[in-house]
């Protein structure tokens, strides 16, 4: 708020001045108490109003000095304490009070709702062990079966039950991962080994070839998490492959990170899509054809919990040729000042 906006603020009580020094001037003329020199009432309304102007600096210059600040956070939406507002007047205390109540009312919701997330998160989680129980069944049993493939085809429905049931355990978590989040030193190597184990079914079913290299590095995270990522992104490279389908996995060294690096042969992403491809619900060209089935969750779900963990992830595509994720894993140092950010 500059001097102007300021002013026309006060313009109630510069009108009202303005006023007040006209009925000084009528009076002071009708008493005629300068004898008619005309030029000593000028003088003296020059004087008044040159006070004027000065207290209406002075006031300006302290409102500047003690709220200027605190309207430039406002306006950058930086965060307020209620300590950087003060009491000094009763139309203050007033605000004070609404702002303080405010903040208590929405700390009660923020709370209430986060009440209600955990306590849906503790459903899912037990219905998801409740309803692993019959899937490791329905597996037992088609082990059984003679008819290879009636056999074939029960394992295939109940792996992808399996993975989608495990990917809403892992997506209902992801709204509070936070508390569900142990970072320590892991092996790379080891962690992509976990999930491509998780998904050999499929990677067999499809004749999906798997090329790992060069991944034995220790890296800070948290593993189920980023176990959960790869099973994702893996699931995509199946989903979109094509015949003699391949997935490569391999790192590079880097002085401020290790960089996971997956990649496809599959049918690409169109290049307009690919900003958008961790939106939620966005499935693109591809999710909208009707041989490739796709929620636009996947994605999203892998984004939102590497923001979690402060990893990032980057994308690169040609449509047709391939398709190549890359998970930049910062060393000790660089995590704890990306983490403190």
């Amino acid at each position: 708020m500059g001097l102007m906006r300021f002013i026309k603020e006060k313009n109630i009580n510069i009108i009202f001045s303005i006023a007040l020094l006209l009925v000084i001037n009528i009076y002071l003329i009708s008493i005629n108490s300068f004898n008619g020199r005309t030029s000593d009432l000028i003088y003296l309304d020059f004087i008044i109003i040159t006070i004027y102007l000065i207290w209406i600096y002075i006031a300006y210059f302290n409102w500047k000095k003690k709220y200027y600040d605190l309207y430039k956070s406002i306006l950058n939406e930086n965060d307020i304490s209620l300590e950087d507002v003060k009491e000094n007047s009763l139309e203050e205390e007033i605000i004070f009070k609404l702002i303080d109540n405010k903040d208590k009312k929405y700390d009660f919701k923020t709370k209430e709702y986060e009440e209600k997330l955990r306590d849906m998160e503790e459903y899912i989680s037990k219905w998801v062990h409740e309803i692993k129980l019959p899937i490791t069944a329905l597996n037992i049993i088609s082990e059984d079966i003679e008819d290879y493939d009636a056999a074939s085809s029960i394992k295939n429905e109940t792996e992808k039950i399996n993975f989608l049931v495990n990917s809403v355990i892992y997506g209902s978590r992801a709204t509070v991962a936070s508390e569900d989040i142990f970072i320590k030193e892991e092996n790379l190597g080891d962690i992509v080994k976990k999930s491509i184990r998780n998904n050999s079914f499929f990677l067999i079913k499809n004749k999906v070839e798997i090329v790992t290299s060069n991944l034995n590095y220790n890296i800070h995270s948290d593993g189920k998490w980023i176990i959960y990522v790869i099973d994702q992104l893996i699931n995509n490279a199946i989903k979109y492959s094509k015949e003699n389908g391949k997935i490569e996995f391999y790192a590079e060294d880097n002085r401020e990170y290790i960089k996971l690096c997956i990649k496809d042969n599959g049918i690409g992403i169109e290049k307009e899509d690919i900003e958008r491809i961790f939106n939620k619900g966005f499935t693109g060209s591809n999710g909208r054809n009707k041989v490739y089935k796709s929620t636009g969750m996947g994605l999203y779900f892998t984004k939102k919990v590497l923001n979690k963990l402060e990893h990032e992830i980057s994308v690169e595509s040609i449509k047709g040729e391939y398709t190549l994720f890359n998970i930049y894993f910062y060393k000790i140092s660089d995590y704890l000042k990306v983490t403190k950010m």
